[in-house]
């Protein structure tokens, strides 16, 4: 194990690089400097850092912080005279922290215990990871799957996973200011405040996927950060949907099948537990493309009378997204008659002609109402 000790105290450095040395890590540099100490991480990549919290020229934990903005994956151990900052310590995912003064039992205990999670760690990541693919689903609860991992990532708070949903949408490589990124997620808090939480959860973000064995990151750059994929290809539903919707081509038989069925697991509301209002953007553009893949399908289906109750449903769900949608709307009673037959696709007809009428003051379009005389006359004609 290589560690970098920074304390601002020459003794107390000097000091636990030597009961680091006793127990066999090989020491790189002991510090007094904080941003020399940055410099040194950033050349040497060491497994571990034992950081004293209290220093004038920068904290240990900023300096936890800034180190893991900067790409560092290694352990962290915070020194302090003060018990009360063990929960700032987890703020940073911290793994250990120790009182002053240290004593040689104390610093053996935390070694073992570092080497017990990086063991711990190495195994997790050679199981979990297989090479370059992850599936992110953003209809529901936004999910990410990486490899063949059956189980979604467990993001550590919330934060983590909206603020990964949120870079996910920004597009591949995109820089991101971070004032962006605070007007998103955090516009109720302070300018520092929102920084901290900013620093906080990005760093929180990429030792959660270091732990699950997977190279995709948040990196600093310029003043804001961006997604770097690492070669990993990341699909979506989102992106599916998008893709297809834009698409000028209409949907043939060869993709039909596959298309209804990815189609029919993005029933639940885009990002539906997140409550920010930048996602209220998404949630229309996505709901537009799902609408316009549905058409897509229900025109098909039509043509070439596929499995009418089938895609009933599917017209039924797309209508409880946007219940406006007279193209959809016509597609769902034009199948009712298929499958329900007449006397049930005329009460449709009506119910939606009141709902109109109760909820926007109109009435249904020229084609539903086309649809709706023709089918009332014929109905006359068989008296």
């Amino acid at each position: 194990m290589k560690a970098i000790v920074v304390d601002d105290e020459p003794l107390t450095s000097e000091y636990i690089g030597w009961l680091l040395a006793q127990a066999g890590v090989d020491v790189i540099a002991c510090c007094t400097e904080p941003k020399a100490a940055l410099e040194l991480i950033g050349r040497h990549r060491p497994d571990a850092l034992f950081l004293d919290i209290e220093m004038p020229e920068m904290s240990g934990l900023t300096l936890a912080e800034r180190a893991n903005e900067g790409g560092y994956e290694g352990e962290i151990v915070f020194i302090t005279a003060y018990p009360d900052y063990a929960i700032d310590a987890f703020r940073v995912n911290a793994q250990n922290y120790l009182l002053k003064p240290v004593l040689e039992e104390q610093m053996n205990a935390a070694l073992e215990r570092l080497d017990r999670r990086r063991d711990k760690r190495s195994s997790q990541s050679t199981a979990v990871h297989s090479g370059s693919r992850a599936f992110a689903s953003f209809f529901g609860t936004f999910s990410l799957y990486l490899g063949d991992n059956p189980s979604p990532v467990r993001w550590p708070t919330a934060k983590c996973s909206e603020l990964f949903a949120f870079m996910l949408l920004q597009g591949a490589n995109r820089e991101i200011s971070k004032w962006v990124l605070i007007e998103a997620l955090w516009k109720d808090k302070s300018a520092e405040k929102a920084d901290v939480n900013l620093r906080s959860t990005v760093s929180r973000i990429n030792r959660t996927l270091r732990g699950e064995g997977s190279d995709i990151a948040l990196v600093s750059v310029k003043n804001g950060y961006r997604l770097d994929r690492s070669g990993v290809e990341i699909k979506a539903d989102a992106f599916r949907m998008e893709s297809c919707a834009l698409d000028g081509s209409r949907i043939g038989a060869d993709d039909f099948e596959r298309v209804a069925a990815w189609t029919s697991r993005c029933e639940r509301p885009f990002l539906e537990h997140f409550d920010g209002e930048w996602c209220e953007r998404y949630r229309l553009q996505y709901g537009r493309y799902l609408t316009e893949v549905g058409r897509k399908l229900l025109g098909f289906c039509e043509e070439s009378e596929y499995e009418p109750q089938k895609m009933l449903g599917l017209a039924d769900m797309l209508l409880r997204h946007e219940p406006y949608v007279e193209p959809i709307r016509a597609s769902a009673l034009r199948l009712r008659e298929k499958h329900e037959g007449r006397a049930q696709a005329l009460a449709y007809y009506l119910d939606y002609a009141a709902m109109l009428s109760r909820e926007l003051g109109t009435e249904p379009g020229e084609e539903l109402r086309a649809i709706y005389r023709r089918w009332a006359l014929l109905g006359q004609d068989d008296h």
